[in-house]
């Protein structure tokens, strides 16, 4: 035994030494570092253009510029369309940051792709007019078009009235809310054409103000509203009831809210619709009961849905049909 002290002694190191070395690799391999941070693939690419489902025919709309994985976010910048209706150049570098779940949440629909570096920016152009008086005659605002537009939109608008002239300034204003300043593009005596961004913009009624570059100025309140997407109907099942009948409804559209109320109307007549239900913005069911009692008749019936909150209205393009209960005729 004594003989093989040596070889027990070399056993023991190698023992010892086996044991420390499995203790020191049993250390995760990822230890101090960090996991980059995850999210859901980006829904656009630089150079979509992007609206809500009802800014999608705008003249001037939000362009991807780049997504950044790491803070989850958008740039994006304003694309507007050329004179042949195709898209795109811009009036302006002006660039904004948006995190993707609230750009991807509100701008639903894509309208378009562009190469962004082959997009011009380029400064708007006035149109030549005749010269104007120097006389410092006041402007006068007429009108609006469009006079509503959604919130967190760019909307294209074309203010008419007289003696507008070059340099004129566009503000919508509000008590208690900061003024909006539009970017003016074009300027003739008797027109204005101008964009409005809306991103971030109270709800509500404006008041329109027009200020040439001699100071003198003119106003317009309650003459535009920002507010909800007016309800859009697109479709109706059935399209038609006999008197008498109990006819469940199905309206397919856009834009409905929660709270919606919707009515046949004819002449003074009105025929409301029971329990209407609308658990998407694209779809309302409700009951019509066609009763003689409750109004009734044989004819053509104009059909509105409301949405209740914000007022808005929207009306069906087509009629809806109630027959005789025994002819089957109007």
């Amino acid at each position: 035994m004594t003989g093989n002290s040596p070889f027990c002694l070399l056993f023991s190191f190698l023992l010892v030494f086996s044991v420390f070395f499995a203790g020191c690799s049993e250390e995760p391999a990822s230890a101090g570092t960090t996991a980059l941070p995850t999210h859901p693939d980006a829904k656009y690419g630089a150079g979509d253009i992007i609206a809500t489902s009802s800014s999608a025919t705008a003249p001037a709309l939000y362009v991807i510029l780049n997504y950044d994985a790491a803070t989850d976010q958008y740039t994006r910048g304003i694309i507007e369309k050329n004179t042949d209706g195709s898209w795109g150049h811009r009036t302006s570098t002006w660039v904004e940051k948006s995190p993707r779940t609230e750009v991807e949440k509100i701008y639903t629909v894509k309208v378009g792709h562009v190469v962004i570096s082959i997009v011009p920016v380029v400064s708007p152009t006035l149109l030549s007019e005749p010269p104007q008086s120097s006389s410092g005659t006041a402007p006068v605002i007429s009108n609006i078009s469009p006079g509503f537009a959604v919130r967190d939109t760019v909307v294209s608008v074309t203010i008419s009235g007289t003696n507008f002239q070059k340099g004129a300034t566009v503000r919508l204003v509000r008590v208690g809310s900061a003024a909006i300043n539009a970017t003016v593009v074009r300027v003739t005596a008797f027109d204005i054409s101008c964009l409005f961004n809306l991103k971030g913009k109270s709800d509500g009624v404006y008041t329109l103000i027009v200020t040439n570059p001699d100071g003198k100025s003119d106003s317009q309140p309650g003459i535009f509203t920002i507010g909800e997407a007016s309800p859009i109907i697109a479709g109706m099942y059935p399209v038609t009831g006999a008197v008498h009948e109990k006819v469940s409804l199905v309206i397919t559209g856009q834009n409905f809210r929660n709270e919606v109320k919707v009515s046949l109307m004819k002449n003074a007549t009105e025929l409301v619709c029971d329990g209407p239900l609308s658990m998407e913005s694209s779809k309302i069911s409700c009951s019509l009961d066609l009763a003689p009692n409750r109004g009734a008749s044989p004819g053509e019936w104009t059909v509105t849905v409301l949405n209740i909150r914000d007022q808005q209205r929207g009306t069906w393009v087509k009629k809806f049909i109630i027959t005789n209960a025994t002819t089957g005729s109007p």
